[in-house]
């Protein structure tokens, strides 16, 4: 029961009792009262008729005569004369039931006057004794009437002070509806703070003490977000540029290729930085690792504006970025090189370096050595030129067709493929610490001509040719449909389209009004770029999913840690930590201490940790060991 209820059925029992016991107790009051001055009528009426009957003489007709005179008025119930021989002479009686008073009233509160007695002389001669008792029914007439008014006024009064006190009690519990709101979101894991405390002393206190929890997690949130930060730079950062190490971009790129999404195909590019060693000679080491620091910054610059791009300082001379989703690995060698060549003319070293570079577009499921490969022949081509050439490496089964065929191709391919509805979705099972079911897994996957196309084949496409809204509806629909036929909790993954336009939220919106049912076990996961890149959609999304009964987490998380502690009022349930931060995990230290931080954070916050792309035993356990809460891969089955 709320607490507006329980005082409102706390006023409501005090005033009920109140007016019970103040009428009980006037109503008693008042029969006592007409008791004592109905005794005292009947004792004066008494001696006042034997007074008159004396002056009648002992003429018995003349008697009776007089009192059925007084009787006949009607204000007696009783005048009774005895003799002295105890024979009744005269006796009078009337019913003394009163018309106005119901009978269980007369009956509860009965009326016990003392019947007046007086006796009748001629001189010295006694003529008898006098029992009189006056009508009782105007009494109690009088006194239903009294008891009547007096409830009136009573409920009057109740009713004034009712709205009295549901207008007083409106006052003070309205700051109660922002307690209660910051206390859900607290429950919800959103720690929120309230800048406006209400007047009321103890509300007051309670939303200091919640302030205090939440600016307390915050806190802690921003610690350990620049703990991780710190563990992320030591162990993934090239210190001088601030760009990934060799090895965690190695793993990044390996993750992307055998991913199921749409960052398992895209552009990669190497750029090589010449005459290094001659440079620092020259111009001292200081200087030259000022340049660095400003290419990487300059390459960061480019990074930061895509999702799930990433740049690397692979050896002393060679940078490299990847760029999942792209399929134009000559726009992308020429950008990373102009923007690295701005940095040579800012440090007047342009004439002394060159810049020579090789780039490739890959598919999912090519190889990191292949790529590598590859890259190597036409950067080892390009730098025998001797000038800032950018030499593009086509696989050799590609068969070459311009970008804009390509487009147009899967454009049409799409477009039927949604309104014929050709996608469906596959399930990989996503397990706890003792392999039991959190939910499935669910990308999709599309059906053309008899054959099955994995996300990453097709989903750049999707992205480039503007579908992707169209597609994360059907998505969203699919996993609704799966849910009704199986009841199994399910997964799926929206696009960073999703998170940035406000019209899905509201198609989604309506489409989770009439599909209740299925929503308690539906799970929503967006990039990790999507979330931090559009941070308010983000946030709105994660709500109306919740409100519905739904769960939301973060996928490929990792990347962007130092942006971990916006997470704090969002209410997540989960977070995916990408794929290349568990891969071996079980020998390598520093990513050992980096998911061992993350999961003390994200249990601080209530919120589940589960790794991607385990790939054996051996990193399971592992990560159980660091805290890890879920894991899906390949490497993962269900507990039989």
């Amino acid at each position: 029961m709320s607490l507006h209820k329980q005082l409102w059925a706390a006023i409501i029992v005090l005033l009920t009792s109140l007016l019970i016991v103040s009428i009980v107790i006037t109503t008693l009051s008042a029969r006592d009262y007409l008791s004592e001055q109905l005794s005292l009528k009947n004792t004066d009426d008494a001696n006042n008729l034997a007074l008159f009957l004396e002056q009648k003489g002992t003429d018995t007709d003349l008697l009776k005569l007089t009192v059925a005179a007084k009787f006949d008025t009607g204000y007696y119930e009783l005048i009774e004369l005895v003799n002295p021989e105890g024979k009744t002479v005269i006796r009078k009686a009337a019913d003394g039931v009163a018309a106005n008073a119901p009978g269980w009233f007369v009956r509860l509160l009965t009326i016990n006057a003392e019947t007046g007695i007086a006796n009748v002389q001629a001189g010295w001669e006694q003529i008898g004794t006098l029992t009189l008792r006056s009508q009782s029914r105007f009494a109690y007439e009088e006194l239903w009437e009294s008891s009547y008014l007096l409830t009136g006024l009573f409920l009057l009064t109740a009713l004034v002070a009712g709205v009295a006190s549901n207008l007083l009690l409106k006052r003070i519990l309205n700051p109660l509806d922002m307690v209660v709101e910051q206390a859900r979101s607290i429950g919800e894991r959103r720690f929120i703070t309230n800048t406006d405390e209400p007047r009321t002393l103890e509300f007051q206190q309670l939303v200091t003490a919640m302030n205090d929890l939440s600016a307390r997690v915050k806190s802690m949130l921003g610690q350990e977000t620049k703990r991780l930060q710190n563990l992320q730079r030591e162990s993934h950062v090239d210190k001088i540029t601030g760009l990934y190490n060799r090895e965690p971009f190695l793993r990044t790129l390996e993750s992307a290729l055998q991913s199921n999404d749409d960052r398992s195909s895209g552009s990669l590019c190497i750029v090589r930085v010449t005459n290094l060693s001659n440079l620092n000679k020259e111009f001292g080491r200081k200087a030259i690792d000022a340049l660095l620091h400003d290419m990487g910054t300059a390459l960061n610059r480019i990074v930061v504006q895509h999702n799930g791009w990433s740049a690397a300082r692979l050896n002393g001379s060679d940078f490299a970025v990847i760029a999942p989703r792209l399929q134009d690995a000559a726009t992308l060698g020429s950008d990373v090189q102009g923007a690295m060549s701005a940095v040579l003319e800012d440090h007047d070293t342009e004439k002394q370096v060159q810049l020579p570079g090789g780039t490739t577009e890959y598919q999912l499921e090519d190889s990191v050595s292949a790529l590598l490969s590859r890259l190597d022949g036409v950067l080892i081509a390009s730098e025998r030129e001797g000038s800032s050439t950018i030499v593009q490496a086509h696989p050799a089964n590609v068969l070459l067709r311009p970008m804009h065929e390509q487009a147009e191709h899967w454009r049409s391919i799409l477009e039927k493929a949604i309104a014929n509805r050709e996608f469906s979705l596959a399930k990989f099972p996503v397990v706890d610490a003792n392999n039991r079911l959190i939910h499935y897994e669910a990308p999709v996957r599309l059906q053309v001509d008899s054959k099955t196309w994995n996300a990453g084949q097709f989903l750049p496409w999707v992205h480039r040719v503007g579908l992707a809204d169209e597609l994360d509806k059907r998505v969203f629909e699919l996993a609704l449909d799966e849910i009704d036929n199986t009841g199994h909790p399910t997964a799926v993954n929206l696009s960073v389209a999703a998170v940035a336009d406000n019209s899905f939220i509201s198609w989604a919106e309506n489409v989770m009004e009439k599909r209740t049912g299925a929503m308690s076990q539906l799970w929503i996961e967006t990039p990790e770029s999507a979330a931090f890149r559009f941070p308010e959609n983000f946030k709105r999304l994660t709500a109306r999913i919740k409100a519905h009964g739904g769960r939301a987490g973060i996928e490929h998380i990792g990347h962007q840690l130092a942006k971990l502690g916006t997470l704090h009022d969002v209410g997540l349930d989960y977070l995916k930590v990408d794929a290349s931060f568990v891969r071996h995990i079980d020998a390598n230290p520093g990513n050992q201490a980096l998911l061992r931080t993350l999961c003390t954070v994200g249990h601080t916050i209530g919120v589940r940790v589960i790794a991607e792309g385990v790939q054996n035993e051996q990193e399971w356990m592992a990560l159980k060991e660091l805290g890890i809460d879920g894991a899906t891969g390949p490497g993962i089955s269900l507990a039989s």
